[in-house]
């Protein structure tokens, strides 16, 4: 099966000032993180629909570049804010290539159940990493404001 995934999220490199935090960006934060944890539940729920024949594997494509809109979204607010996020850079390409690799199998839940605990832990890799990033945007906005 051809894979049905965008070969890239681009990850956004705002133009900021790391020791003067933007804030229009600042107050994206909460925002951002809100709108991207939504859309890795949908990425989530459009698996499992997926893996019943209920959803098609477009509509997984669909939900991963909901994904990487949401991430990138995250990305430029953390960032704006003078808080780097180059280390979750590579999470959603991680991500593509095991949902590439489970979108290859015939859907079924034993299939999904296959990719899932790797798909969790791409996504529980990235929820840590912005957990840690939490006290460097706090202080960025507190110092900037």
């Amino acid at each position: 099966m051809a894979s049905c995934l965008p070969s890239s999220i681009p990850i956004p490199h705002p133009q900021y000032s790391a020791s003067i935090p933007n804030p229009q960006y600042s107050a994206s934060v909460p925002n951002s993180v809100h709108t991207l944890i939504a859309a890795m539940k949908n990425l989530q729920s459009t698996l499992t629909l997926w893996s019943t024949s209920r959803a098609s594997p477009d509509a997984v494509s669909d939900a991963y570049m909901q994904f990487g809109v949401g991430f990138n979204a995250v990305v430029w607010a953390f960032e704006g804010s003078g808080v780097d996020t180059s280390d979750l850079h590579q999470i959603p390409a991680r991500l593509r290539a095991v949902l590439e690799t489970c979108l290859g199998e015939d859907p079924s839940p034993a299939a999904l159940e296959m990719y899932q605990p790797r798909i969790r832990q791409q996504l529980y890799e990235l929820l840590q990493g912005l957990k840690a990033k939490q006290g460097a945007w706090r202080s960025a906005v507190a110092a900037g404001l």
